[in-house]
């Protein structure tokens, strides 16, 4: 009958060898791993994120281990990448199974019950597997190093410590397929064809006449060789990248729950708090701590960043690489604090490890975020950095500060006089909720719909929008104030939470059913970050007001447009809150409307350039990102770029002008396309 018989040829030394190695490499790098917890530990969060591990939620926990640890969805969206990979993942975790159940059958089951269960049909099948994903695992390893001899990304990251990961794995594959090569060319059991590959080079090798004396010595010394491979990877787990197969399942397991557009509330009140945002490493939040360590440097947040691209200093993957390079440079004190020491002294990390024009050059896109197969939140960390910059140094770009001081003082970051913010109403009977009191629908125009020239053109579509559909609306006119929202993604908390504070109390003055918004950045403080002061409304953006009207009939559509669209998403709108097929079926409504998408859009879709506060100041730019993006809405011939925020409009409009292409393409609202079209 098929039997496994264990530990063929080797001898009493050999395995106490074994079994003394093993133990001590799982108990140092468990005594490693404890420390490291610790060191995260020591974070304080003092951008306002929680400071503590939690333990709520495990059913939702474990299905984000499940779906982005081990089905490896994040990884899977590169699809070279995504083969390798799963291939490499899932050979090791068979074997690491057939490992396991070698162990039990070897140490439990049999000296304590006389029982075998690797025997018979389940024993060839077992071969058979194991044969299979050590196969398996071998062309994902090679797939793997291929990669870093050509195409060579530029997103990876080429060192020593990668080229070693891989090749110390393939040789530990490799010798384990020698070591049964071997000891099926010694035996030659009946059912060696079982252990495919291994039988296949058996038969190679048996060519050779080898003598059974060279056979057993060779198993033996190749057995060796292959225990040693295990120990050098125990020796080397947390110092080589395959440390990610542990911190990036726990960086999956621990990562957030808030809604994705809403930044972490700081306590400006709380007297005890000596320091607001991130300065130094313990500033971090054990969580942010975490993201160092979790880090697998496949470089798909560089690839997607699209200050990168514009040639800035920006770079999210290395802005965690220098959060662990912090770690590492601080080690010391972070264990002493770990075992309940005071230790003085700075340990600074922003501008000394990671420089303000790297975190100036940030749109808060969420591109990295949304690339990241191990859910860091990269954009939260840059902030929390700005808030410390804003806060606690005063220290911003100029006409950033401008920007902040006319929003301040005059309620909107233009700095116009107050009370003029229904001059674009000129000429129009525009409803007050001032005087109304109360209707189904706030229309809330925002900054730029009221004072920008084009934007003013989608507030007067909507008006025409609200008219045609028989809304009852209104507007806030003169109560309303910018919220800030750009201003808390700039650091100044300060300002976001004064100007949040004042406009809910106005909110709360009348009586709507529904905010709506043109501005996806407004649209996304209102909805997921006024929850945060108690201000739970219902808001809509204008793209799926619109589509809504049209499917519900109140909309009519009169006229057709014979035109070429290609849609350009917005990130707060998108990656933020998911909405893309509102503002496409708002387009796609109108005969003769033919949309062609850019090749980056939807979830992918490249930032104006406008985010993060970016529309109020200028970075150095090699190529602009609005450029960028414009050169990538000519690649589809279409005329028309639709968009459905007004920093975009802005950004793009911009750029359309300063490369000379404004006989070859016009940026337009789709509220303005839809109004063409009544």
């Amino acid at each position: 009958m098929p039997i496994r018989e264990t530990y063929w040829n080797i001898p009493e030394w050999a395995i106490t060898l074994l079994y003394v190695t093993n133990f001590l490499g799982v108990a140092i790098l468990a005594a490693r791993l404890y420390l490291r917890s610790r060191m995260w530990m020591q974070g304080e969060a003092a951008g306002g994120g929680p400071a503590e591990i939690k333990f709520d939620r495990l059913p939702e926990r474990f299905k984000r281990v499940w779906d982005f640890a081990l089905r490896q969805i994040g990884v899977a969206r590169d699809s070279y990448a995504g083969i390798f990979h799963q291939a490499t993942f899932l050979a090791f975790i068979a074997l690491l199974i057939g490992t396991t159940l070698v162990f039990i059958e070897t140490d439990f089951t049999r000296p304590l019950f006389d029982w075998r269960f690797l025997q018979g049909n389940f024993y060839l099948i077992f071969e058979l597997v194991l044969d299979f994903f050590t196969v398996v695992g071998i062309f994902g390893l090679s797939l793997a190093l291929l990669r870093r001899i050509t195409p060579r990304p530029n997103k990876l990251t080429y060192s020593f410590g990668f080229a070693a990961m891989l090749w110390i794995l393939l040789i530990d594959l490799l010798s384990g397929l020698g070591i049964e090569t071997l000891r099926l060319a010694a035996v030659d059991p009946a059912w060696g064809m079982w252990s495919f590959a291994g039988f296949g080079l058996s038969r190679v090798l048996m060519s050779f006449d080898p003598s059974i004396e060279f056979l057993r010595n060779a198993h033996l010394a190749m057995w060796l060789f292959h225990i040693s491979i295990t120990a050098t990877i125990y020796a080397t787990f947390l110092d080589l990248p395959w440390k990610h197969i542990i911190y990036s399942p726990l960086n999956i397991f621990f990562s957030s729950f808030k809604e994705p557009g809403a930044l972490a509330l700081m306590d400006l009140e709380d007297e005890t708090i000596e320091t607001f945002g991130v300065g130094q490493v313990t500033d971090l939040s054990p969580f942010q701590l975490m993201d160092g360590d979790a880090c697998t440097e496949c470089g798909r947040c560089q690839a997607a960043c699209p200050a990168f691209m514009a040639g800035t200093p920006l770079n999210p993957k290395q802005i965690v690489l220098d959060i662990r390079a912090a770690i590492n440079q601080y080690e010391p004190d972070l264990i002493a604090m770990a075992q309940g020491s005071t230790v003085n002294g700075e340990r600074p990390i922003t501008r000394e490890i990671i420089s303000e024009e790297a975190l100036w050059a940030c749109t808060t896109c969420r591109a990295c975020v949304h690339e990241c197969p191990v859910l860091i939140e990269h954009v939260d960390s840059i902030v929390d950095m700005r808030r410390h910059l804003v806060l606690m140094e005063g220290d911003m770009p100029d006409l950033l500060a401008n920007a902040m001081t006319n929003a301040e003082r005059a309620g909107d970051p233009w700095g116009n006089q107050r009370g003029t913010r229904l001059d674009w109403t000129e000429g129009l009977d525009v409803p007050l909720l001032a005087d109304k009191k109360k209707a189904d629908v706030l229309y809330w125009v925002g900054c730029a719909g009221a004072y920008d020239p084009e934007s003013q053109k989608v507030s007067r579509a909507m008006l025409q929008i609200f008219e045609a559909a028989g809304v009852d609306y209104a507007l806030l006119g003169d109560e309303e104030r910018c919220n800030c929202e750009w201003a808390r993604r700039a650091g100044n908390e300060y300002l976001y939470q004064e100007a949040s504070h004042s406009n809910i109390a106005v909110f709360d003055q009348y009586e709507f059913k529904t905010i709506v918004t043109h501005c996806p950045h407004c649209f996304n403080t209102f909805k997921n970050e006024y929850p945060q002061f108690g201000g739970n409304y219902e808001v809509i953006h204008h793209s799926t007001y619109i589509s809504g009207l049209i499917n519900q009939g109140r909309l009519q559509i009169k006229r057709g447009l014979n035109r070429q669209i290609t849609y350009h998403d917005s990130c707060y709108l998108g990656r933020y809150n998911e909405v893309y097929d509102d503002p496409r079926d708002a387009l796609r409504a109108i005969e003769g409307i033919q949309l062609i998408e850019m090749k980056r859009s939807r979830d992918t879709g490249l930032c104006c350039g406008g985010g993060g506060a970016q529309v109020w100041f200028e970075t150095h730019q090699e190529t602009p990102v609005n450029e960028i993006r414009v050169e990538e809405a000519l690649e589809t011939k279409a005329p028309t770029v639709a968009a459905a925020c007004p920093f975009c409009t802005i950004m793009l409009g911009s750029a359309v002008q300063s490369t000379n292409v404004d006989d070859q393409v016009v940026i337009e609202d789709i509220a303005l396309i839809v109004a063409q079209a009544l």
